[in-house]
């Protein structure tokens, strides 16, 4: 396989997923009968993934989107989102979201070596315990 999966952007990743579901799609063609000769000329053009790579692939994936969760969750509260829309977007609770994002900056603080650096990521947290004390 040419790309490094613990080096490769979100995009190769996915492309590696597609390529071995492409690659099971074709396989299930040949066995109800499908045109060997279509079959391969399509398989050319697919990458040869394993399983154990498209598993690999997909974990990277869902790791580099989770990583970058929290700092998108603080940009939408930026922007004006509520912690209930966050949640809905999510498909999880008002408190879950709030919960999941103060985890994700703590986790934070433990590598950050000042903490005037996670101002910013605090900010959003700052308010909605401002906004729950007004009602």
């Amino acid at each position: 396989m040419a790309v490094k999966i613990e080096r490769a952007e979100v995009g190769e990743l996915l492309a590696l997923w597609d390529a071995y579901g492409a690659r099971q799609t074709w396989a299930e063609a040949v066995a109800e009968g499908a045109n060997p000769a279509i079959i391969e000329q399509a398989l050319a053009e697919v990458a040869d993934v394993s399983p154990l790579d498209a598993l690999e692939a997909n974990r990277r994936v869902v790791d580099l989107l989770v990583a970058r969760r929290w700092s998108v969750m603080r940009e939408a509260r930026e922007a004006g989102a509520s912690w209930t829309e966050i949640g809905r977007a999510l498909d999880m609770t008002k408190q879950g979201a709030q919960d999941w994002y103060r985890r994700k900056v703590a986790e934070q603080e433990r590598y950050v070596p000042k903490p005037t650096t996670l101002s910013r990521p605090r900010q959003p947290l700052r308010k909605s315990d401002h906004d729950a004390r007004r009602g």
